[in-house]
């Protein structure tokens, strides 16, 4: 079955749904910061980080290191920097950016993760290209794919592709009914 749905981001007034506590039920922030193995002094980039769900363990996690939210969209931003200050946490850039162009210096960024988002980006290559250009050596980058209700999911040997077209190598493989999560080293 084709998707016909159009790439882009999703819409703000939408992002509500995102902070669903049900979400734990596919994938809890707890499994996926147990899937990205933080240094507790890592530069973390979360690209597309929506109203920042998962934003608040991973700088947790990295007490010593920084996390970089990225969104195309300001309001994302805010939201996000809303729930981060609230519980009192520092040590986050908030960078309002293209995924083809992210606002960071190459060789910056230890680990970058993604979840349901690369499927909204209308040039995923380009995206990720400039994901591997702001990688150190060795660095990480996580995507995560959640089929259920995602119109922009990506089949797991459709993201190996495009990852390794990229001059990613495959690291590891994380399966749950709803979604996938996939690691690659630069």
């Amino acid at each position: 079955m084709k998707n016909n749905h159009a790439p882009g981001p999703m819409p703000v007034e939408k992002a509500g749904h995102l902070l669903n506590p049900l979400r734990n039920i596919i994938l809890s922030p707890k499994k996926l910061l147990s899937r990205l193995g933080l240094k507790r002094s890592a530069t973390v980039l979360e690209l597309g980080p929506g109203p920042g769900y998962f934003s608040p363990a991973v700088a947790k996690s990295v007490p010593e290191g920084k996390l970089i939210l990225v969104d195309v969209q300001q309001e994302m931003l805010d939201m996000a920097k809303e729930r981060l200050d609230k519980k009192g946490i520092g040590k986050v850039e908030c960078l309002k950016g293209d995924a083809t162009s992210i606002p960071v210096e190459s060789g910056s960024i230890d680990v970058a993760f993604l979840v349901a988002m690369l499927g909204e980006v209308p040039d995923r290559e380009a995206c990720l290209r400039d994901i591997h250009r702001v990688l150190v050596k060795n660095g990480l980058l996580s995507v995560t794919e959640i089929k259920l209700g995602d119109p922009d999911f990506i089949p797991k040997s459709e993201m190996v592709k495009l990852a390794e077209s990229a001059g990613f190598h495959l690291f590891a493989q994380y399966s749950g009914f709803f979604h996938y999560t996939i690691n690659f080293i630069k």
